[in-house]
């Protein structure tokens, strides 16, 4: 971390990341959560309200560990009902590049590759909504360097498609 970043607060290091110069537009109504099918259907404990509350008072270690940092897809259902017309997916994944940034992983259980059957056929890579997959060269013993699927787990929301789109059964979510 520079110094010049151990200077500005949590808020506004966020505000200066795209998609988080919404952070203090928010009104904190809970619109957002009423549309929000995470929090409907998945995790209750999923809350933008209280992770923006932890952003502006600079709580930044409680930010960081929120499930909401982790869950959001951006899947924007809540930016029609959001009465200031914030993409609060935009902060919440500010929010999480920070966290990444700082070296905190997600609590997801993200999809794995199994480097030994993987056929670099790029299946899982076109279908990932999220761009969490990418081939990648990866020296593997007794071979020179191959492409093999890659997963990052800042992006991966562990929806299964790519375990679903997968011909050699390579890419898989954990249990």
């Amino acid at each position: 971390m520079s110094e010049h970043q151990s200077e500005q607060t949590l808020a506004e290091r966020v505000k200066s990341i795209p998609g988080g110069e919404h952070l203090m537009m928010c009104f904190s109504c809970g619109t957002c959560t009423s549309k929000c099918m995470i929090q409907v259907k998945a995790d209750e404990l999923f809350n933008p309200r209280r992770l923006i509350r932890e952003t502006v008072f600079g709580m930044e270690s409680e930010a960081f560990a929120d499930p909401t940092t982790w869950q959001c897809s951006a899947c924007d259902l809540c930016y029609p009902a959001c009465p200031q017309k914030i993409h609060i997916s935009g902060v919440i994944h500010a929010i999480k590049a920070l966290a990444v940034e700082q070296g905190h992983k997600t609590q997801i259980k993200t999809a794995v590759v199994e480097q030994k059957t993987c056929v670099a056929c790029g299946l899982c890579v076109e279908v990932c909504p999220y761009d969490a997959i990418s081939l990648v060269e990866t020296k593997v013993p007794f071979r020179e360097l191959i492409p093999i699927a890659s997963v990052d787990a800042g992006k991966c929301m562990a929806c299964g498609l790519c375990a679903a789109s997968c011909r050699s059964t390579s890419i898989g979510l954990p249990d």
